[in-house]
């Protein structure tokens, strides 16, 4: 039988992964944090952290880890683990940061099972996964996983739609990327909600959520309705809080993501490079 990691996975070692995802890794450290802090992910995450914060933090799907970059300016006192399907990514980031912790782990076997044969923390106090559940052929079960996790918080950045049942079909909701087809699953926000509360009833919800058509965009092969504005689809950021003095109450907020507001000298030297590139392409 043919694995997930071959089926779905496999392009992820496209070494165009690692290019692609390193772009942020020209940025100045300034221009860096205006980046990250332009999401809404690392505005949940900015909630619950401070300069004295003294905690793990385990970032799932970090690619060449310019994240680790990010926290290491704003909060250096955070210890910081990520992994990646992507050896080629993983390779990049140890070779950027060697004294940071990464590792290669492998979709077919559990997060838990995956996290204590690398030898990292079971049980971080936060976990941080942008982009991730998204790209997952059983995206539920796969933040099942990521909710056992952490003691204190589960951040993730995913893809919602507002009206309609969720295609858990791969090859109905895929996307053409690195030269092969991926996942792509748009889940339905309230089924979301509902299966996290199920699993820890406890917890505080926080959804900042970026609508957006889905459809259309990046090679996408989407189901219809998520090519139309009445599916509410968006990119959408969760906060799952543990240690919370609001237990069971969720609330949910439209939040445009911002354009980072780059310093006038970045914009200059990318303006630049972009000219420089049509000039030699010629």
């Amino acid at each position: 039988m043919e694995s997930t990691l071959t089926k779905w996975y496999s392009d992820w070692q496209n070494r165009r992964h690692a290019s692609e995802f390193d772009v942020r890794h020209t940025l100045d450290s300034k221009n860096l944090i205006r980046a990250y802090e332009a999401f809404n992910d690392v505005r949940l995450l900015n909630g619950r952290l401070d300069q004295s914060s003294d905690i793990s933090l385990l970032e799932v799907g970090c690619a060449t880890g310019e994240f680790y970059r990010y926290l290491r300016v704003k909060y250096p006192r955070v210890r910081y683990y990520g992994i990646d399907i992507s050896r080629a990514a993983i390779a990049r980031a140890r070779e950027k940061y060697p004294e940071a912790h990464f590792a290669v782990s492998n979709p077919d076997i559990k997060i838990t099972d995956a996290l204590r044969d690398l030898r990292m923390p079971e049980h971080p106090e936060i976990v941080y996964a942008k982009d991730v559940v998204h790209h997952q052929t059983r995206p539920f079960e796969f933040v099942s996983g990521l909710l056992q996790l952490p003691s204190e918080a589960l951040i993730m950045r995913c893809r919602t739609r507002d009206v309609g049942e969720t295609e858990l079909d791969p090859e109905l909701s895929c996307q053409y990327h690195y030269d092969g087809w991926m996942p792509y699953i748009v889940v339905n926000l309230n089924a979301l909600i509902d299966h996290i509360l199920e699993a820890n009833p406890g917890c505080e919800v926080v959804v900042l959520r970026n609508h957006m058509i889905l459809g259309g965009q990046y090679n996408r092969f989407l189901p219809k309705e998520c090519y139309l504005t009445e599916t509410g689809t968006a990119e959408t950021a969760v906060g799952v809080f543990k240690k919370t003095e609001c237990p069971g109450k969720v609330s949910i907020e439209d939040r445009t993501d911002q354009n980072p507001n780059y310093s006038l000298g970045y914009k200059v030297r990318r303006g630049l490079s972009r000219v420089l590139k049509i000039v030699t392409r010629r």
